[in-house]
């Protein structure tokens, strides 16, 4: 069977050849990923029940990824990165379920941040001026339809930017 030249009955054959190889493959890929996050978000404060969710939500991002030709830390990187975006806009969306706005939604990823902050042993504080112009910002972005993930987004530019600015202090 050349790979130049197979026919619709040479599919089955290919199939588990490719089967063959890429199976351990991706399974030892599962399994060291799996570690790499649970013992980051582990460290990054994430209680166990979060942490596993975190390796569940950057599974796809990861092999998608490394399919496309990402050098393997880099794709682990940006695969929790996109896991932990997805996880806290949860948090937001469970918050604007519950009937609460746009602020106090904010505010829930806020306080999720600092508890992480405190169980990794810091303290994480931002001024009242900035957290409240970056909830105007996050209400702003609501009013304008962004998703969670863009008003999220839109509030901790809004702290970053502010928050290195020594006026704010």
């Amino acid at each position: 069977m050349s790979n130049q030249n197979f026919t619709v009955k040479d599919l089955p054959a290919l199939a588990a050849r490719l089967a063959e190889e890429i199976t351990p493959a991706s399974l030892e890929l599962d399994k060291a990923s799996r570690e790499a996050i649970l013992s980051r978000a582990q460290a990054e404060g994430w209680p166990k029940e979060q942490a596993i969710w975190l390796d569940r939500l950057a599974k796809q991002p990861l092999f998608q990824a490394v399919a496309d030709g990402v050098p393997g830390p880099e794709a682990l990187d940006k695969a929790y990165s996109a896991a932990l975006r997805e996880l806290t806009s949860y948090y937001f969306d469970a918050a604007i379920e519950e009937g609460k706005n746009p602020i106090a939604a904010f505010l829930t990823v806020v306080n999720l941040e600092k508890a992480l902050a405190e169980r990794r042993g810091e303290t994480l504080e931002y001024p009242e001026r900035i957290l409240m112009l970056a909830c105007k910002g996050v209400t702003e972005a609501a009013e304008q339809g962004l998703s969670s993930k863009e008003q999220i987004d839109v509030g901790y530019a809004i702290i970053r930017r502010l928050g290195s600015d020594p006026a704010f202090h």
